[in-house]
């Protein structure tokens, strides 16, 4: 009696198994087993079947019976290999294919599998050798060469597996993996362009190829074709739903382009996905905290820690989220534990300054932000030096910032005030005359004011979901948390569109004007904005908006004046005493339906009010992106 099958009953169950069509042939198998009951081939099938359904331990019991019947059988041993592999039993898949390869010394096949088990234990000087034994035994075998990329790629030798690639390519002119992974190793060495022309090569071979969409997502992230990129990734979640790299990568995205949250239920399907998913817990703390929500997001970066307690960005997160909770002991553990795991954290760094600046600390903020090469980290230190009246190092600092043409808010205010305070004047790259850029307007003859402007604020103040933050610098009022540009849904859409215009129309007033501050008018920028209510007695404190460019303040509701100058806005160059001058500051006169723009280098507070009615401001910031 015949061990095997005839070959025409074979030639069916293996047709059914390339075809996919994996519990057809599970089942076929077995019934023919009954009458084949000692065929090796019969369960090399069942075998690869199994793995194919994910039922690895089963596929193993199959090639275990395969071997009893046939010791020497080596395609057996290498294809246990692979399933071990698969169950992530490195050592044992190692095992196998060395046996395979004892009983049949040119099984080129076996080295490749070898290989990839030797390359996912990390042995990749072994790996390397174990794929080109496979090429030397057939020079040919396309597989290998996609392989050895792969391993050169990880090894750090780019131009190498780029060449290993190309020949897998020639070999093999439609491989669309080896098109795909050449992507990924010039995005490797920063060739963005050739990368993505490689992902298109993939995808025109093979256009249900979910990975090479993701890959191309990312390519396009890279480049700055964020709406492009976002379609990338859409397009591998349709192929594959349930790829949480990919859902990760769209959340990523749409965070980028405020799209808030969206991102969150991106990176929460990713979680359900892959509940380890480290970055996806961070990076939804992250957009909880741009919502606002800082209990939500502080619960995603706790469970980020727990699942990688060495994660650096993660504790420093923590310690911003900390920090806004008025937890201060804490957030400043959170950071230093950052800087400990990764020694020289720009971010780490700049936040703890940014604390003990915020605490008065002055002296140790200094040294933590000398120990930043930062942008913002240099104009917070030119900031620490001058409250702390260090004439010398306060001018070293800012000839310094002059000299490398750094233009921003902070630095203009304070190359402003120290005039003031020193009677020494420097080059003002920002705005030397900033009251002169005051534009105030109308916006209640320009719109219909209360149902575009007073009932989205209405709205939202009714909101139950909206936070609101600590704000030290408010008296008896409330201000809400997060960026509402990018957390309202629809409800801010006509009020944005109306606020660039505006911008548009600030930017033509001054086009004569030689101040940096429209001369070097941002390339892209942002909205921030927020909403500010305030009762009998409210005032905000004289601050200033340190990363914008321009401020802006959009009054929703004033109420009637009891005094003069009740709540009024005030902006100044300074708020010393010695700046008090009429010279130095500028009173608007607000009333509902007036909107303010100026240079954020100003500094500005709020003349306080009585009266029964709410005063609320839409205000925000052009930030340069």
């Amino acid at each position: 009696m015949p061990q095997d099958p005839p070959n025409d009953q074979l030639d069916h169950i293996i047709k059914l198994y390339t075809q996919g069509q994996m519990q057809q042939t599970l089942s076929q198998t077995i019934q023919m087993q009954e009458k084949f009951p000692n065929s090796v081939i019969l369960y090399n099938i069942l075998g690869a079947t199994n793995v194919g359904l994910g039922n690895l331990d089963a596929a193993i019991v199959s090639y275990k019976q395969a071997l009893k019947i046939k010791p020497d059988f080596a395609e057996t041993y290498n294809n246990m290999g692979a399933a071990l592999k698969e169950m992530g039993s490195l050592e044992l898949a190692i095992d196998s294919y060395k046996k395979a390869l004892k009983i049949k010394p040119d099984y080129f096949a076996a080295y490749n599998n070898l290989g990839n088990s030797l390359k996912a234990k990390g042995d990749i000087e072994k790996a390397i050798d174990s794929y080109r034994q496979a090429l030397k035994i057939n020079p040919d075998y396309a597989i290998a060469y996609n392989s050895l990329g792969n391993a050169l790629t990880v090894q750090g030798d780019i131009g190498s597996a780029i060449e290993s690639y190309k020949k897998a390519i020639k070999i093999k002119p439609d491989y669309a993996d080896a098109y795909n992974n050449m992507g990924n190793s010039l995005m490797g060495k920063g060739d963005v362009e050739q990368a993505i022309a490689c992902y298109k090569n993939a995808l025109g071979l093979n256009p249900g190829f979910a990975d090479a969409f993701n890959n191309m997502g990312n390519a396009l992230k890279e480049k700055g074709d964020l709406e492009q990129a976002r379609e990338s990734y859409k397009k591998a979640l349709k192929i594959k739903p349930d790829y949480a790299e990919a859902h990760y990568n769209l959340g990523s995205i749409l965070r980028k382009l405020n799209r808030l949250k969206d991102a969150v239920e991106c990176f929460k399907k990713a979680i359900t996905l892959k509940s380890d998913y480290v970055e996806a817990h961070n990076n939804l703390g992250l957009t909880f905290n741009d919502l606002g929500k800082f209990r939500d997001a502080k619960i995603s970066y706790e469970k980020a820690l727990s699942l990688k307690p060495g994660h650096a960005e993660a504790h420093c997160n923590l310690g911003v989220i900390l920090k806004g909770l008025g937890r201060l002991e804490d957030a400043e553990a959170s950071f230093k534990h950052a800087i400990t795991l990764k020694p020289g954290d720009t971010e780490a760094d700049y936040n703890l300054g940014l604390l003990l600046f915020e605490n008065g600390q002055l002296e140790k903020a200094s040294a933590q932000f000398k120990l930043v090469d930062s942008r913002k980290s240099k104009s917070y230190l030119l900031r620490c030096l001058y409250l702390q009246d260090e004439k010398q190092s306060f001018y070293d600092q800012l000839d310094y910032l002059i000299g490398q043409g750094e233009t921003n808010a902070m630095i203009g205010s304070l190359c402003s005030r120290s005039e003031i305070r020193y009677g020494v004047k420097r080059p003002n790259l920002f705005c030397g005359d900033p009251l002169k850029h005051v534009l105030k307007i109308d916006l209640g003859e320009k719109c219909d004011f209360n149902n575009i402007f007073v009932k989205a604020s209405e709205n939202i103040l009714n909101d139950d979901r909206v936070s609101y933050k600590n704000q030290a610098l408010l008296a008896n009022g409330n201000q809400t948390a997060g960026n509402l540009f990018a957390i309202t849904d629809n409800l801010m859409c006509e009020i944005e569109e109306i606020i660039h215009s505006e911008i548009d129309n600030y930017r033509a007033h001054f086009k004569d004007s030689e101040e940096g501050l429209i001369k070097n008018w941002p390339t892209s920028y942002s909205l921030n904005g927020w909403l500010v209510s305030m009762k009998s007695g409210g005032e905000l404190a004289a601050h200033m908006h340190e990363t914008s460019w321009i401020s802006g303040s959009i009054y929703i509701n004033v109420p009637l004046k009891s005094k003069v100058n009740s709540g009024n806005l005030v902006v100044c160059i300074d708020d010393e005493e010695s700046a008090a001058g009429a010279d130095k500051k500028l009173i608007i006169n607000v009333v509902t339906g007036s909107m303010c723009l100026f240079p954020s280098s100003l500094l500005h507070y709020t003349i306080p009010f009585e009266s029964d009615e709410e005063r609320i401001v839409l205000a925000f910031d052009v930030v340069p992106k």
